[in-house]
């Protein structure tokens, strides 16, 4: 039995950073994202022998793969083979797309009926962000499974994604949000703007309103940073790139360009901005120091099948 799905990474609009419940991951405050199309993962789970593991052409820790393989219910030897789009392990959600192409993978050769709720909540077991890569379009995610709350057609906009540094980030997000519950003295002040962020940007993403949700996504990210700052010891995830990038952003605001920045526990730049405004805002961004490439994404789907056979 093997099965192949795909599957896109996410960038929240308000964060997700702490969980009230490690084992389960559930998060401390609900959380909004689209997905984005030209970030993908695409998994192949098929029977083996033994259990092998391959992240983009490399064999890789299979811990919590393996723990998802069994709550699908392979308990047999596996192979499971991703690849992505796009920097793994980098700030860009690749765990998310990743383990939202496998829970859908797994549940093909598992033979199981599973819904959108049960397979969002698969994912989650994986990475928490995974539960909203699920569904695809713009995604809410509180509790055990994620939910789109519109399609991706539903608003046409782009997201101008700024690449800097190669390479997995020095501190991975489960271990600085951990750091920032446990140090940080703004922590629980975030996650309170949160939960009053959350119902306010359902309502601007239903109404289309642009410069609503842009300014309250730059400010969310920003609080977020803030938090990891505050931790001890400090967790930095920019690249002078990306203050370069964020001061450039805000320059075309200032402009007239309505444009506006989100930063998720990495150093790359993520500028949302409507449709016809995105080769602008890419060329923009290209011209800044330290950008390795720069790549413009609309809404995507949710995770889906390829290939059963």
């Amino acid at each position: 039995m093997r099965a192949r799905a795909v599957a896109h990474a996410n960038i929240a609009l308000v964060k997700y950073w702490g969980k009230r419940d490690e084992r389960l991951i559930l998060p401390e405050a609900g959380s909004l994202s689209v997905a984005l199309d030209a970030l993908a993962t695409t998994t192949t789970v098929e029977m083996a022998d033994r259990d092998e593991f391959i992240l983009d052409g490399r064999p890789a820790d299979g811990g919590r793969v393996r723990a998802l393989l069994e709550a699908a219910g392979i308990r047999a030897p596996a192979r499971v083979e991703s690849r992505n789009s796009f920097p793994t392990a980098a700030g860009l959600a690749s765990s998310a797309s990743g383990f939202a192409a496998l829970a859908v993978a797994a549940n093909a050769v598992a033979g199981m009926k599973r819904g959108p709720r049960e397979l969002s909540a698969l994912a989650r077991l994986g990475s928490g962000s995974a539960a909203r890569s699920v569904p695809g379009g713009w995604a809410v995610w509180e509790g055990e499974w994620a939910e789109s709350i519109a399609p991706p057609d539903h608003w046409d906009v782009r997201f101008v994604v700024a690449l800097f540094a190669a390479g997995p980030k020095a501190v991975g997000s489960r271990d600085g949000m951990r750091s920032c519950q446990r140090t940080s003295p703004y922590h629980a002040a975030f996650v309170e703007s949160c939960r009053l962020d959350l119902p306010v940007a359902v309502e601007m993403v239903r109404s289309r309103d642009l410069d609503g949700l842009g300014a309250l996504a730059e400010r969310n990210a920003l609080r977020m940073h803030a938090d990891a700052l505050g931790a001890d010891p400090p967790l930095l995830y920019w690249e002078p790139a990306t203050v370069a990038c964020l001061r450039r952003v805000q320059s075309l605001r200032a402009q007239g360009v309505p444009a506006w920045a989100t930063i998720d526990a990495g150093p790359h730049l993520v500028a949302m901005c409507a449709a016809g405004q995105a080769g602008m805002v890419e060329s923009a961004l290209r011209e800044v120091g330290g950008v390795r490439d720069v790549i413009a994404c609309s809404p995507a789907g949710g995770a889906r099948i390829l290939e059963v056979s």
